[in-house]
């Protein structure tokens, strides 16, 4: 038992002796501690800045190829002259082109289907070229006119450039159209006998006049003021062959009484409307108006009448058919007014738009 702790003890102290040895062999010597305490320097501080000519990096040279110009650069001045202010452009104003009107359309109107409000109605045309005849609803195109309206008697086109176009079914029917009063002679309708006094033809009057608003824009008539106080109606413009011209008023004539009654206010205006319609054929109205300072008296009297006919005689035996035809022919136009064609329609429809520069029956 006592030789195992014998060795233990001998192993123990040999590692002991071995530790010591590389405890003494292996030590590291540590060095001294300098002093951090400050004391007097010998070395100077601050080192002598060297002096160095940066002349050249002023002058942008530092490889040495910098060229001094010989003339001192200018400097430049920022105080110039204050500009002139521009001349205003005078404004052009353009001239305004010409209205161009296209050729009426060459067709007639054969017949219309009317259903309702129109909308749904139909109108049946021919085309006068082809001698085609079709059947065209409002929104249909014939060549480059659009159908907007039918009517029981017309069709009304709107063509490319804006112009409108009326086709009747009958030509009675666009002679008594109130569209066509401002274009149309009123020849038949009125008729001076003598200095200031007309006769009016009460059944073609009443069939060209529908009532008293188309009356009144036809003679352009507007309230008269004198003093602030209203002296009856004033004459608007009068053009050639109008109404008004055929029923002797000029520019600015004023109304001051018709059979007694001023038309001074709406009323009286009224009183003196339903007094004429209730006036018989061979009744004489009288119509005072004031032009310029002087005072005038017209009288119109209600007659049914046809235009003097002077009959001439042809002796058949020295013309020929056609002269003969000719003859009767200029003989029956002035015994009778015809009603105008489909062709003088579109002609008088022209000229209008020309002068005018509207629809028929405009007024500016």
């Amino acid at each position: 038992m006592r030789q195992p702790l014998w060795i233990l003890n001998s192993v123990l102290f040999g590692l002991i002796i071995i530790v010591l040895f590389f405890m003494l062999f292996s030590h590291v010597a540590v060095e001294e501690r300098e002093n951090i305490e400050p004391g007097v320097s010998k070395v100077p501080l601050v080192k002598e800045i060297s002096k160095v000519n940066i002349t050249k990096i002023y002058e942008q040279d530092i490889f040495g190829t910098y060229i001094t110009p010989t003339r001192s650069p200018i400097e430049p001045t920022f105080v110039s002259p204050t500009p002139m202010p521009p001349r205003p452009a005078p404004i052009r104003i353009p001239e305004s082109p010409d209205p161009k009107f296209l050729d009426p359309l060459d067709v007639t109107l054969k017949g219309i289907i009317s259903v309702g409000d129109g909308t749904e109605s139909s109108a049946i045309i021919s085309d006068n070229k082809t001698k085609r005849e079709s059947v065209y609803n409002v929104g249909d195109l014939i060549e480059d006119a659009q159908l907007i309206r039918i009517f029981n008697n017309k069709v009304i086109f709107v063509r490319s450039n804006g112009q409108q176009e009326v086709f009747y079914l009958r030509e009675s029917d666009a002679q008594n159209d109130p569209t066509f009063l401002n274009i149309d002679d009123w020849n038949g309708i009125v008729k001076k006998s003598r200095p200031n006094n007309y006769i009016v033809s009460p059944v073609m009057f009443a069939k060209r006049v529908k009532n008293l608003a188309q009356f009144i824009d036809l003679l352009g008539l507007t309230s008269a003021y004198h003093r602030g106080k209203s002296i009856g109606c004033r004459i608007g413009d009068v053009e050639k062959d109008s109404l008004g011209e055929k029923l002797g008023f000029k520019d600015g004539d004023i109304v001051l009484t018709v059979e007694g009654i001023a038309p001074t206010t709406t009323k009286k205006r009224l009183k003196i409307y339903r007094k004429i319609i209730e006036f018989k054929e061979g009744k004489t109205i009288a119509v005072k108006l004031q032009r310029g300072r002087n005072r005038y008296t017209l009288k119109y009297k209600l007659n049914e009448f046809r235009p003097a006919v002077k009959m001439t005689s042809v002796d058949l035996t020295k013309v020929s058919a056609e002269q003969v035809k000719e003859e009767q022919k200029k003989m029956l136009e002035k015994k009778y007014k015809f009603a105008p064609t489909a062709r003088d329609l579109r002609s008088r429809e022209r000229q209008n738009m020309f002068r005018r520069g509207g629809r028929p029956g405009a007024r500016r």
